[in-house]
Parts: C-alpha cells; sequence; structure tokens
C-alpha cells in the first residue's frame, strides 16, 4: 500500500455514493520516462478503496479488530494515458454491487487533460482468522452506497493460459513486500509480471489492457517464478501475453493474467 503525499479528499458528504482522492504524482511514482507506472495507477486506485472504507467507518482497525478483511480476487484495467511526474490525478472509487461472498469496486481515473484508466474490481471478503472467504455481515454492506454504473462493462474471465512460458524469472519475497495482512500485496505480482515483458516491447510499446487474477497469497521468505508467454493473433502494432506467477518450491499458481499492448500512435 502507498501512500500518497499531498493526497486530498474532495469534499463530500459522510457516506457518498462515489468517493474521490486528489493528488500529485511523485517522481517515484514514475518510469525512465518520467511517466507514471502501471503500479502506481492501481497503487492509487487501492488507496482510493481504503480510505473511502475508512471514510464510512468500516476501514482497517475496524475490520481487524474483528478479524476481517477485504481480498482483490481479480482486477481489469483499461489504460487511456500515463500522465507526466508531478501531474496532478483525480481518482473516483465506487461499489457497483455488493453481494454476500463476493463485491464489485469500479474506478476511474482522470487529470487535467482527460481520462488516464478505468477499471473493474472483484473483490472477496475474509474471515481472517479462519483464513477463509466469509458472508459480508450487514454492518459492512449497509454502510456503503451502491451505485450499479460499472467502469468496465465487460465480465469477469480468466486470463488465458501462460502454457508453456516462454520466459521465466525468479524472484524472493522480501519482508518491504508484506503488507497490513501479512502476505505480498498484491502489486508486487504486478511488479513481477512485467520484469519478464521483453525489453522491446516496454521499451517501443505502451500497456492498455490489464486482467490479472489473484488465486493464493504468498508470505514473507518464499521464493517465486513468474513466466510470460505470448499469445497468437497479435500484430506489427499489439503484442499480447499470458503471464502467471508460481511459487518455486510447491508449483502452485499464485497469480494470472493477459495484458495487451500497442504502438504509441
Amino acid at each position: 500500500m502507498s501512500l500518497l503525499p499531498q493526497a486530498v479528499m474532495k469534499e463530500k458528504p459522510s457516506n457518498p455514493v462515489k468517493f474521490e482522492l486528489l493528488f500529485d504524482l511523485r517522481y517515484q511514482d514514475t518510469d525512465s520516462r518520467l511517466a507514471a507506472t502501471p503500479h502506481s495507477l492501481l497503487s492509487a486506485m487501492q488507496e482510493a478503496a481504503i480510505l473511502h472504507s475508512e471514510q464510512v467507518g468500516r476501514g482497517i482497525s475496524w475490520l481487524s479488530e474483528r478479524r476481517l478483511s477485504w481480498m482483490i480476487v481479480q482486477t481489469r484495467v483499461e489504460f487511456a494515458n500515463f500522465p507526466p511526474w508531478r501531474s496532478r490525478l483525480r481518482v473516483i472509487t465506487w461499489p457497483s454491487e455488493m453481494g454476500r461472498l463476493l463485491s464489485r469496486r469500479e474506478f476511474v481515473l482522470r487529470d487535467e487533460h482527460g481520462p488516464v484508466a478505468r477499471a473493474t474490481t472483484l473483490w472477496a471478503f475474509m474471515d481472517t482468522a479462519r483464513r477463509r472467504v466469509a458472508r459480508v455481515p450487514p454492518e459492512v454492506s449497509g454502510s456503503f452506497r451502491v451505485d450499479r454504473e460499472r467502469a468496465i462493462e465487460r465480465r469477469f474471465r480468466r486470463p488465458a493460459a501462460c502454457d508453456p512460458a516462454d520466459q521465466q524469472e525468479s524472484f524472493s519475497v522480501r519482508r518491504s513486500e508484506i503488507d497490513f495482512n501479512e502476505h505480498v500485496n498484491n502489486l508486487r505480482y504486478l511488479d513481477w509480471m512485467l520484469e519478464t515483458v521483453p525489453s522491446d516491447v516496454y521499451r517501443d510499446f505502451v500497456l492498455r489492457e490489464l486482467n490479472i487474477r489473484f488465486q493464493k497469497e504468498v508470505g514473507p521468505g518464499r521464493n517465486v517464478v513468474a513466466g510470460i508467454m505470448e499469445l497468437a493473433g497479435g500484430s506489427p502494432n499489439e503484442r499480447r501475453f499470458a503471464h502467471e506467477v508460481r511459487t518455486l518450491d510447491s508449483d502452485e499458481a499464485i497469480a494470472a493474467a493477459e495484458t495487451t499492448w500497442t504502438r504509441p500512435v
């Protein structure tokens, strides 16, 4: 979880349908071109979701005291733009569905020039004492106002299988990658996957679509392997890849994704 300095919650009623967060893009949130990274944009979405829960009184402390937590299951993102350093961004988020076991949350990011990204996410409610999915209690579901509007209308689907991987790279889980829930923060899976993208694609193309599914938790001291496979059906101006992350010792799949990259216009 990344705390963004100079973040400002826009003046809203105490229980708004849509929650808004304004922040300035930091140097450490950018890449070698001083443009926002995918990690930084997803981190901003994560921060807004957490702050929305805090605002309605069902934040980290409230959940932790009751041995409860939200766990992200899947994220679909469409990237329109990667703004430059010091851009002022606005992230808007709202729950679009509050189910008994799974819930859906939407995100829209904009800067002063227009759309930056939009995303739809699927979340499971967890009993952290038993480490299993639990029903969303009424005191949680009743705290949020639901807006059925979708940021992305497409249904969730499993990413394409990465089998066999064209290339693999191994990583050791570091203490700095463990979050409040005592496992690797979901954004680290994305970092591992992007490390395997071919250099020419990373240099000459732009990430436009991401569909990532989180399957298992992984804790400190573990070793993982990230794999990538190029998918058929691309073109000189578009490349598509399947990604996976597996544990090195037990070969368990812990995350999978699909990415689409295009040449800048």
